[in-house]
Parts: C-alpha cells; sequence; structure tokens
C-alpha cells in the first residue's frame, strides 16, 4: 500500500487524507471552479443487501451515515464523497479475497529509528537493523516480543516503550567474526505518536467530526507493519506488501540456462480500511527471479549464445556476493567491463596494476580466466573492480522485461482459474503469512485476530450496449459475454485522407506498395553481424524512403520474426522522420495464427482507424450520459525508463481525447518530461492541442470534459489536485483557448477527473456457479461498489471484459475530482459501455479506452527514444582504468552525486534531441499510435 503521510499539507490545503471525510466549510464552492452544477439527479437509493445479518446491517448503515454526512457537507468538487451506491444491473453475491480483522487493543505506539553516526550509515543501515533483530542486548529483549519493524525507519509498538531509548549493535558482515575493533552504531527509537484505536473505529463507522483532519494513512502503515512482520523474517520481500520463497514453493522455469529466469510464486498482504472495520487484501502473485550462479558461468553461457551481444540483463542492479575477504559481501553490480582482467588497469602506488596483478599480490588469488572481463561493483564515482570468476549472482527479483518466450511461460504458470487462486490463499497464503494458525505470536501481542473465511459482497452484472453501429445496412451487432464478430458487417466509416497531396484509397495503391517491397526488399546483414541492428535499419529507411516518393497511404512491413530493434526503429522512421502510417506484420504469427482472416481482420481495425476511418460507434442510449451535453474524452498516461534504461532517460507523457460525439477518433499528444515524474508537466498546452482538434472537428468546443488519468496510486490522488498541478493545468488550458477563440463568453467546461487502477490485488468470483463464466470468473459487466471499497470515496471496481484466462482482474476506479454530479448508475453503466469502444478488437476491455489509448501512446513514443530505454550501455563509467586501488580513491560523496546529476542531465538532453520535434506534422492528428 502507498501511503501519504504529509498531515500538514492536507490539513493546509482544508481535505481530508486519504478515504477520509471532506473538509472545509458546508457547501462551500470555489469562485474559479466555473458554473454551479446540478447533480445527476438524488443519490441513488441503496439495492437490496442479498446479505442478511451484521453483513447487512453494515450495507445499510454505510448508506445512512454518508446520506447524512453529504447534508453535512455540501456539494464538493474536491476527493467528492460518494454520492450513493449503483442499482442498476441484475444483483448477484461474490466472494472477494479479503478478511476481515478484529482488533481488541485500545492504543498502539509508532517509533522513528534513528542511527549514529550518520555517516556511512545508508550503506549499512539494512545489514545493521538485522544485527539489531538478533541482538543480546537487555534492553531489545525486553521489548523484541512485542513491537514489529519494517526494517528500515519505523517501528511499531504494542506497548509504550522508556524515553530515550539507544541501543548499541556492532557491525559486522555476514560470516565476519564479530570482534571489538569493528564498528560501532548506536540506533534510537523516538516516540514519533501514540495511536487511539477508537479513533480508528469511529473514521471507519464515519462518525468523525467533518473539521478533524484525521489521516490514516500511518496508522494503517503502522498495522501493515505488524501484519507483514512474520513474512518479512522468513520470505523475499518485493517492493512494500508481496512476498515470495516461502518453504514448499517450488520455482517455475522461464528460460533455461544459467543467464535464464525463474518464476516465484507468492503473496500480497495489505490492510484495507473499510467501513466498519478493518480488512486484509491477500492475493496471489508471481515475480521472475534470477538463478543462482557463478557470474563467469552465467556471462559465458550468454557470450556464446548471444554471438559477441552485451549481457545486458546483468545491468539491471543485479546484485552479487563475494567472499574473497573471508566474509560474505552484498555487492550492486555497475557494469560490466569493456576489457579482462589482464588488461583493466587502476593506478596503486604510483603505477599502474591490473586487476589480475591485484588479485594475486593482495588477495594470493591466482585467477583461473584473467582473459575474462571484471565486475565492477563500485558507484558511478568509485570504482571497485572483482574478477568474474569470484562473484556469484543472488536468487533475486528480476525487474527487467521478459522475453516473448519467458513472457509467454510466466503467463502458463500464473494465470489459474479463480477456485484454485482462493483455495491456495485460504490453504497455503494464510498459514505462510502466520495470520491464520500457526498464528505469529505477535498478532497476539497487538490484539489482531483475522478471519478465516474471504468475504461475500454483493455486486451487480451491467447491461452491455444494445447494439453496436456499423455502416448503414448492415445487420445489427449485439454483443453477447463482452464480446462480438464482424460477420456480414463494414465499418462504420471507412477510411479517407483529407490531407492535400495523399490519394484516395485504391487498389493500385496497395499494389504500388507490394511491388516496391517486392523489388526493394532490403538486405539485412545477420543478427551478430549486427547486434543493435543500426545497419539493418540504415537499410530499412533507404527502402522506405525510396516507397514513399510514390505518397503511398501507408506501408506494410512484414517481418519474419518479431526483432525488439527492428520494430522500435521502423516505428521511429515511420512516426517521426518520415511522416507516413505503418503496420507492422509478423509473418510467423500470421502462419501459426489459428484462422489467417482473424489475424488480417485485426490489422483492418488498426488501419482503417490510423487512416481516420471509424471501425463502430454504440447506440444512441448507451451514448447519451455523453450526449447531454457535448462532451470530450479525456485520457492520460505516463511511462518512466526502467532498470535497463541509461540514468536520465525522459519520462514519456500521452493525452487522447476524443474530436466528436462518435467518441471513435481520439489523436495523441506527447511530450517528454524528467525521469520518473509521474505528474504530467506540460498539460496545460497538450490539453490545448485536445481542445483544438476538438473545435476544429466539432465546430464548437465542449461544455464538459471527463479525464480517466491511468497510473496515479492511491497515495497521489491528492498531488493531482494540489494548487499547480494537473488540475490547475487542465483549469489552465480552458482559460488559454478561451483567449485564442476571443469568445465573449468565458470557457468553462465542467471538469471531472476519474483515475483508473489496475495494480491493485482486489479479485472476485460468483458464490454460485450459475453466475460464473467459462472457467469460474465473473461476467462481463459486474461491478461492486460495497463492502470492500473505501470508506468515503466515490469508487467502485468494474470488469467490463471476458476473463478468458486465468483471474480475471477489474479496474478500480476512482473519481476524485466531480463538477458534473454524476451519479453511481451513471459513471458506472457509461464507464461499463464506453469499454465497448475500444477500436482494435471486437472485445470490451478491462480498462476504459481512453485511458488503454494513452497506454498506447507511450508505448508507442516509446520506440522513438529505444537507444535509451533498452540500452545496451552499462550505466556505469566507461573507462577501463581508474585512479587509486581495486576499491578507487573516489572524490568523496558529495563529488560523485554531482557528477551523477551532470550525467544524467547529459542523457536527459541528448534523449531531448533525438525526440525533436515528436511525431510528424503528418500523423499528429491521428490515431499513429493504434
Amino acid at each position: 500500500m502507498i501511503t501519504n503521510t504529509n498531515f500538514n499539507r492536507a490539513q493546509n490545503r482544508g481535505t481530508r487524507g486519504r478515504g477520509g471525510a471532506q473538509r472545509g466549510p458546508v457547501g462551500q464552492r470555489d469562485p474559479a471552479a466555473g458554473p454551479t452544477r446540478r447533480t445527476s439527479g438524488l443519490p441513488a437509493s441503496p439495492q437490496q443487501a442479498s446479505q442478511g445479518g451484521e453483513a447487512g446491517e453494515l450495507l445499510r448503515s454505510h448508506e445512512q451515515a454518508l446520506e447524512k454526512m453529504r447534508g453535512e457537507v455540501g456539494i464538493r468538487y474536491d476527493r467528492p464523497i460518494r454520492p450513493g451506491f449503483g442499482t442498476l444491473g441484475e444483483p448477484v453475491t461474490l466472494v472477494a479475497n479479503f478478511f476481515a480483522v478484529k482488533i481488541t487493543k485500545s492504543l498502539i505506539y509508532t517509533y522513528r529509528v534513528k542511527v549514529e553516526p550518520t555517516r556511512n550509515a545508508k550503506d549499512v543501515q539494512r545489514r545493521l537493523l538485522l544485527l539489531l533483530e538478533q541482538s543480546n542486548n537487555q534492553a531489545w529483549q525486553n521489548v523484541k516480543s512485542f513491537v514489529a519493524f519494517d526494517g528500515r525507519e519505523t517501528l511499531v509498538s504494542a506497548k509504550e516503550l522508556p524515553q530515550p531509548m539507544q541501543i548499541s549493535v556492532r557491525f559486522f558482515e555476514e560470516g565476519q567474526t564479530p570482534g571489538p575493533n569493528l564498528p560501532e552504531y548506536t540506533v534510537s527509537l523516538e516516540l514519533f505518536r501514540k495511536w487511539d484505536i477508537s479513533k480508528l473505529k469511529q473514521y471507519l463507522h464515519c462518525d468523525v467530526d467533518i473539521n478533524d483532519n484525521y489521516d490514516i494513512s500511518p496508522l494503517i502503515s503502522a498495522y501493515n507493519i505488524v501484519l507483514q512482520q512474520h513474512a518479512s523474517s522468513t520470505a523475499i520481500r518485493v517492493g512494500n506488501s508481496r512476498y515470495f520463497g516461502f518453504p514448499g514453493y517450488k520455482a517455475n522455469e522461464l528460460s533455461p540456462g544459467l543467464t535464464g529466469l525463474e518464476a516465484f510464486r507468492g503473496f500480497f498482504l495489505s490492510a484495507r480500511p473499510v467501513f466498519g472495520e478493518l480488512m486484509i487484501n491477500v492475493g496471489v502473485c508471481m515475480t521472475p527471479f534470477y538463478k543462482h550462479a557463478r557470474l563467469d558461468s552465467a556471462y559465458e553461457e550468454f557470450a556464446g549464445l548471444s554471438k559477441g551481444a552485451t549481457l545486458q540483463r546483468f545491468a539491471q542492479n543485479v546484485k552479487v556476493t563475494t567472499t574473497y575477504l573471508g566474509y560474505t559481501k552484498r555487492r550492486t553490480l555497475l557494469r560490466i567491463t569493456p576489457l579482462s582482467a589482464e588488461k583493466t588497469t587502476f593506478v596503486k602506488d604510483g603505477r599502474q596494476v591490473s586487476v589480475a596483478e591485484h588479485f594475486q599480490n593482495v588477495h594470493s588469488i591466482s585467477l583461473k580466466r584473467p582473459d575474462l572481463p571484471v565486475a565492477d561493483l563500485g558507484t558511478a564515482g568509485r570504482s571497485n573492480y572483482v574478477p568474474l570468476e569470484l562473484c556469484v549472482i543472488e536468487s533475486q527479483p528480476f525487474r527487467g522485461l521478459l522475453n516473448d518466450r519467458e513472457t509467454t511461460n510466466m503467463l502458463n504458470h500464473a494465470c489459474k482459474p479463480p477456485a484454485a487462486n482462493f483455495d491456495e490463499i485460504i490453504n497455503q497464503g494464510l498459514p505462510s503469512l502466520a495470520l491464520t494458525e500457526p498464528k505469529a505470536s505477535i498478532l497476539d501481542e497487538f490484539g489482531i485476530s483475522i478471519s478465516k473465511t474471504m468475504t461475500d459482497v454483493p455486486g451487480r452484472e451491467l447491461p452491455p450496449p444494445k447494439r453496436l453501429q456499423y455502416q448503414s445496412g448492415s445487420p445489427s451487432v449485439q454483443p453477447a459475454k463482452g464480446s462480438w464478430n464482424l460477420t456480414n458487417v463494414k465499418f462504420h466509416t471507412g477510411a479517407s485522407i483529407l490531407s492535400d497531396g495523399y490519394p484516395s484509397p485504391s487498389d493500385e495503391d496497395v499494389s504500388k506498395v507490394w511491388t516496391g517491397f517486392r523489388e526493394e526488399r532490403p538486405q539485412l546483414p545477420r543478427q551478430f553481424q549486427d547486434n543493435d541492428r543500426s545497419k539493418g535499419l540504415m537499410e530499412i529507411k533507404r527502402t522506405i524512403q525510396n516507397l514513399v516518393r510514390n505518397n503511398p497511404m501507408f506501408l506494410l512491413v512484414l517481418l519474419p520474426f518479431r526483432d525488439t530493434k527492428l520494430y522500435p526503429g521502423v516505428k521511429r522512421i515511420c512516426d517521426v522522420e518520415l511522416g507516413i502510417h505503418s503496420v507492422t506484420i509478423v509473418l510467423n504469427k500470421v502462419l501459426k495464427n489459428k484462422g489467417p482472416q482473424q489475424y488480417y481482420a485485426n490489422v483492418a481495425l488498426k488501419l482503417n482507424q490510423k487512416l481516420g476511418g471509424i471501425n463502430h460507434t454504440l447506440d444512441v442510449e448507451s451514448t447519451r450520459w455523453l450526449t447531454t451535453k457535448s462532451t470530450m474524452l479525456v485520457g492520460m498516461d505516463v511511462t518512466h525508463p526502467g532498470p535497463g534504461s541509461k540514468p536520465g532517460t525522459p519520462s514519456i507523457a500521452a493525452v487522447i481525447a476524443t474530436i466528436d460525439e462518435s467518441f471513435a477518433q481520439c489523436p495523441a499528444s506527447l511530450r517528454c518530461q524528467k525521469s520518473k515524474k509521474e505528474m504530467i508537466d506540460d498539460l496545460t498546452e497538450m490539453m490545448l492541442e485536445r481542445l483544438r482538434a476538438y473545435n476544429k472537428r466539432s465546430g464548437s468546443l465542449p461544455e464538459r470534459i471527463i479525464v480517466y488519468r491511468d497510473g496515479v496510486s492511491e497515495g497521489q490522488f491528492d498531488t493531482v489536485l494540489e494548487r499547480g498541478s494537473e488540475k490547475d493545468k487542465i483549469l489552465d488550458a480552458f482559460k488559454a483557448i478561451h483567449k485564442e477563440t476571443k469568445d465573449l463568453v468565458e470557457y468553462r467546461p465542467h471538469l471531472s477527473i476519474i483515475i483508473c487502477g489496475k495494480r491493485h490485488h482486489a479479485r472476485f468470483r460468483p458464490k454460485d456457479q450459475k453466475n460464473q463464466s467459462r472457467n469460474g470468473n465473473t461476467r462481463p459487466g459486474t461491478v461492486v461498489d460495497r463492502r470492500i471499497t473505501t470508506v468515503y470515496d466515490f469508487d467502485f471496481y468494474l470488469q467490463a471484459h471476458d476473463g478468458i484466462k486465468g483471474h480475471a482482474r477489474p479496474t478500480h476506479y476512482t473519481v476524485i475530482y466531480d463538477e458534473s454530479g454524476f451519479s453511481a448508475d451513471v459513471i458506472q453503466q457509461g464507464t461499463h459501455t464506453a469499454s465497448y469502444l475500444y477500436a482494435r478488437a471486437t472485445k470490451a476491455v478491462s480498462l476504459v479506452p481512453l485511458a488503454y489509448y494513452a497506454d498506447l501512446a507511450c508505448e508507442r513514443a516509446r520506440c522513438y527514444l529505444d537507444g535509451f530505454l533498452n540500452s545496451e550501455q552499462l550505466s556505469g563509467p566507461g573507462s577501463s582504468s581508474r585512479k587509486g586501488e581495486g576499491k578507487g580513491k573516489g572524490k568523496g560523496k558529495a563529488m560523485a552525486a554531482d557528477e551523477r546529476e551532470a550525467a544524467e542531465q547529459r542523457v536527459y538532453d541528448a534523449a531531448l534531441q533525438a525526440w525533436g520535434q515528436g511525431v510528424h506534422i503528418n500523423l499528429k492528428e491521428t490515431m499513429f499510435y493504434i
């Protein structure tokens, strides 16, 4: 769980913390927020609960409490209180992977952990705090049975600790003999907050003062530390809440050999506040791991298989262990040098010394393979050269990109039906996490008990669109089970090119392209002769340049197999440099496809949209919620550089928007921005581009704008709404377009912002088999807005698609800003029917198409910076000769940080230069990315 502990920020803004009640004067409205809205009807009355007893009473109490709070708060646009619960659809009882938690303790305490001296504390803290937990210090022994520790900076206690509390810890590495000459640190535990659990219970029952800024996030984080204490000490933690490597779980191989990967199966665990009680969400998860292997053996194996290509997956912050110092030391691999241990040198005592010579003289180690490169286990400013044969790769999470075969194997291992996953959670998950018998004793100390049964949840199955509209004269298409087919139908609007200089489509155009490729097929060098494919791409570009002299509408590019370098290179050439649409076909996919006609149809779906056509639309009734006022749908997303990217590589933001009331054509705006920054910097200008496109096509500006924002975590909801952040930048775009149009009436459409969450672990399955799909999943259109949703927020889980393989994951939608006053039924059913508008398939999709398109546009934009995002160069310094001994003298941490920052800025500037003007002007107002 990602939490936001900045209490003062929430207080100063006059809003609540995550999931809490709205703050501020009752009914007060920001005068700059535009025209007063009319709410879309009264709050929906609650659906008759299918559950009786305590669960049914909780549902009724929740509705009554929210109704009371809405009356006290009045209309609020920021983080609106749930306007009611949905009633549309057929009721269905579901089972969710949530377990009720009971707490009997009335107080808990959180403490900050500080390490002194602070010099080098960050480098040794993880090991030091592990030594603290193993310490025989009497002060620690007196408290260790009733405290939980996150291994970093927070300790949670069931009892108040004496203050001040300081514990001395002698630091030594694993396998090293402790001694008086080793460094000693002092660990201080300082009281941060005493928590009254009665306030938590009031909060969960909506029984709080609306002017009391009670931020629940730090307390939920504290309970997560307690709940995860056993798992964190017995398994491998990945991220904040996922644990792998439990006893009895066997790894599944994803790829063979020492450089291959294996999949570990584990469990996710997180506390979730819901109305009336605290629950824990427990899910099954899987992640790839490196295999345990000697680095020299892995390197040789890879070099033999790849014919000299770079061993890129060992550039991705892999951890290695060494024992040549007499004890085990864990360090991060920065890079593998281009020269061997015999030729990699550094300055020692005024002369050049090779790494091989240094290890012979200092460590009495005669290298068996001095001809192999060496590992640099240092930092960007301070090298630490170690021969490959002395390094061992630990079994650890792999954070890079899987290849095609590994991805397929991963899906095969991970995709289990709902019943199997839920059984695994009950029978293996709860015991492995020590949440039930055998129960971790720490839970008893905190008065925590957990239900052994999953929670029953009331859901509804929403109706699909009545029909899908194709070209006049085509038969009516009614979707069933979330899908339909194209039998005997024609596209709603066939593509036509409006730009001057491009002819209308004809068989002659297609023939020109096909003949051109046949006559001028590029002769590409073999892959081992062209590792980065630069020579091949130069030849492809020359061929395409010859073809575009005839002004074809698009290029059909045939690849014999999926090539991770050729594909992004072709897209950059066509999208950025030459400005022509391209469709890429991988021949082996066509040949092994069950039916080539289906493959060709899918290609046609993409091509028609690229060229400005409309594949299909929804019936009038299904889009009425969007057409009562002219509406522009917007999708937004940001993609970030990964572990294999050059440090400093930009993140890429995408803003997609509709241009008319068909809601089918959705051009994109793309921008680079600072690395790993989620909030979109240039959003005002990007929204301006989308408003101009809408105005040009529709002849007027939209009266209402609905934004579907993907990629934002729960802890960032308030950040989107902060002064000067994304909401304000959208409002600035409204002011800017008003100045451009010079209209006398101020332009101020109603704005709504909905966050789309896919990175969650909530799963459902129908309680009754008659409501299941083929593999036991919930059916398309299933929506949940009760029992396991947030206490106050306007959120819901929606599964619009048909979960064909594995356990279907719904999308978690949260309305964080709403000037239109949407009811629960309107926004839930509207989002559901909009999921049938996705142009690339004849199926409803799991994520609303505008957000899906934003993700696709981000992925396409990554092609333009492929050399930065998927770099074959390792991130360390490039020199093979460094000053200093094997560990290097270094220039001090401050100077190293300055050097690193300067290097990242150079990468960023180079990436911007490579980006240039982005997408070619010929394609900017098209769906080139689809």
